[in-house]
């Protein structure tokens, strides 16, 4: 069965709170030397009950904007209080390696360069054969790319 809302939170507060993390409404982050790291839980506009939990990861070293989950960011599917936390630090440790994260941006920005957004908008790429290195990173700005790859 999946986790309610406030049983989510009343379980992560205490851990997220320990590695770290301050709260403020439904929202933890984490500053690092590198990163920021933000937990997010939010509630749906269509339904009271529903709601989404957005790990996302800011790169203080960049000047671009960050969008309001991070540069980068999953969706996790609501399912369990264990299985939640779990894959939101599986997200943080991966992607907050800085050799990762470059080598990720630099084969993102080759596949764009091969399936510009006209192609891809018009249904001419092969996802099987050319697969998207990283869906995370649709929602980073060309200049926030660019000051990745120079970190």
């Amino acid at each position: 069965m999946n986790v309610s809302e406030e049983e989510l939170i009343e379980f992560i507060k205490p851990i997220l709170k320990e590695k770290g993390f301050r709260k403020k409404a439904k929202r933890w982050t984490m500053i690092t030397d590198h990163f920021t790291f933000v937990f997010y839980i939010q509630g749906s506009s269509y339904d009271k009950d529903d709601y989404y939990v957005r790990p996302g990861i800011i790169v203080n070293d960049i000047q671009a904007e960050p969008w309001v989950y991070g540069h980068f960011h999953i969706d996790i599917p609501v399912t369990t209080k264990e299985e939640i936390l779990q894959k939101a630090e599986e997200f943080f440790s991966q992607w907050s390696s800085i050799e990762y994260l470059k080598n990720t941006v630099a084969d993102f920005v080759a596949w764009e360069k091969r399936n510009p957004v006209e192609k891809r908008r018009a249904g001419e790429v092969d996802n099987e054969a050319d697969p998207v290195p990283a869906y995370e990173l649709f929602s980073l700005t060309k200049k926030a790319k660019e000051e990745i790859l120079k970190l």
